[in-house]
């Protein structure tokens, strides 16, 4: 069983709060913030935990060594944010996510006695239109906001490798590929925090939320829904302008 997360991803948070004391020296008047911007790039990185809570993760937990939080791994996502006031903005955003992981079956072994082991693969890209409210001025040290929206969650999930070939009177491994894939729409919320650097630059940290369902169609057929939720824990850069 093989399960990736980057720990360094985890501290993101923490930097950009030791980034933030250059940019206390004074709160009214400075150069820092991006109060008057009326547009700005966000680039994130960060971790998706897939939530897991559907009839594939549960059939995959109960029949093979693993489930949903051997899936944690790296997203990365880019924001175009435009203004309408001073605090509140519309968002396009757009990310990407690759989660694997190395399962074997938990009571069947080969005939010499190995474990047979398959890899699955879980892809998703998201495309969201949503809004940004900042609960204070953007010109503050520490901005926090919050945010919520919806768009088109596409996913492609694959599974390859040995499995085992039940209908026969004598159970035989085989190698296979199956693979199906979709887009389905959903919803996410989020919250973080702002740190002004630089005129037009912020670091940020922040939570998001994400739900979105699939059904399971062609060589997945019969096996129920695919539970697309899960949270984001990352932390990035603004550009305002």
């Amino acid at each position: 069983m093989m399960k990736k997360k980057n720990p360094v991803l985890l501290t993101l948070p923490l930097l950009a709060l030791l980034a933030a004391p250059p940019a206390w020296a004074d709160n009214q008047g400075s150069s820092r913030g991006h109060w008057g911007e009326t547009q700005a790039w966000r680039l994130q990185v960060g971790v998706l935990e897939p939530r897991g809570e559907s009839s594939y993760w549960d059939d995959l937990s109960f029949d093979f060594t693993g489930d949903a939080d051997n899936f944690d791994d790296a997203l990365v996502g880019l924001e175009y944010t435009r203004y309408v006031s001073d605090r509140l903005g519309v968002v396009a955003s757009a990310s990407a996510f690759e989660g694997t992981s190395e399962l074997s079956y938990r009571d069947y072994v080969d005939e010499f006695g190995n474990d047979i082991y398959h890899s699955t693969d879980l892809d998703m890209a998201t495309f969201n239109l949503g809004l940004l409210v900042h609960l204070t001025r953007r010109d503050r040290a520490i901005v926090p906001y919050l945010g919520a929206g919806g768009g088109l969650y596409s996913w492609r999930l694959t599974e390859h490798g040995d499995f085992i070939d039940f209908s026969l009177a004598t159970p035989e491994v085989f190698f296979d590929i199956f693979e199906d894939d979709g887009t389905s729409l959903g919803y996410y919320l989020q919250a973080g925090l702002e740190v002004p650097v630089a005129r037009s630059v912020s670091v940020f940290a922040e939570g998001r939320w994400q739900r979105a369902d699939a059904k399971l169609e062609g060589d997945f057929a019969g096996l129920g829904d695919l539970d697309l939720s899960g949270r984001t824990l990352s932390a990035g850069l603004t550009w305002s302008f």
